[in-house]
């Protein structure tokens, strides 16, 4: 209602403050209703044969307007790689997990890579920020627990743990890694 009323500007950043909040609360109760389904064995999937590339472009093209010139993504591969198989919104809410995160705790590029590792297809979030030390990576994947670089920003603590159990429902895996460069590799792990 308040949209749609001619406010005072003082009255419209109340308004888009709200808004951004009413926001922030849709999408903590869908990952906490994720989250609950996950544990009574009710989390649906459709399960798909899903090309990598595609799904890493639609990533970036979702962050893009919030990640500024931070966002890089490569070209796609002269051949193609091979399909994983996975749910084609519950890949793209780890994808959004990993690349809001590697946002938030990073100043530098945030990279996007896809890559077939023996017989896994691999997505890789990289960023240049602080890394996560190697004994709180077992920690920043259970729920409402955050690492001791995520002091001083905002946060719940849930999304990798999201993450963490949509990789597992859809038969792939999670993988903290350390970037070659600095920072964190978030790796998106598939059979094939």
């Amino acid at each position: 209602r308040l949209r749609r009323q001619q406010l005072p500007q003082a009255a419209e950043r109340s308004a888009a403050s709200i808004r951004l909040e009413a926001k922030r609360m849709d999408q903590l109760l869908r990952v906490l209703r994720d989250l609950a389904r996950s544990d009574s064995a009710q989390l649906q999937l459709q399960l798909m044969a899903l090309d990598p590339d595609q799904q890493l472009l639609l990533a970036y093209e979702r962050v893009l307007p919030m990640a500024a010139d931070r966002l890089l993504i490569p070209q796609p591969a002269d051949q193609p790689h091979p399909l994983l198989c996975a749910d084609r919104v519950r890949l793209q809410e780890c994808l959004d997990v990993l690349l809001e995160n590697a946002l938030l705790y990073s100043q530098g590029t945030v990279q996007m890579t896809s890559e077939q590792v023996g017989d896994q297809m691999v997505l890789h979030v990289i960023d240049q920020g602080p890394g996560i030390p190697l004994d709180e990576r077992e920690l920043v994947v259970r729920r409402f627990k955050r690492g001791s670089t995520a002091v001083g920003t905002q946060g719940s603590g849930i999304g990798l743990a999201l993450a963490d159990q949509l990789m597992r429902a859809m038969q792939g895996y999670l993988v903290i890694a350390d970037a070659k460069e600095g920072g964190s590799d978030l790796q998106l792990r598939f059979k094939l």
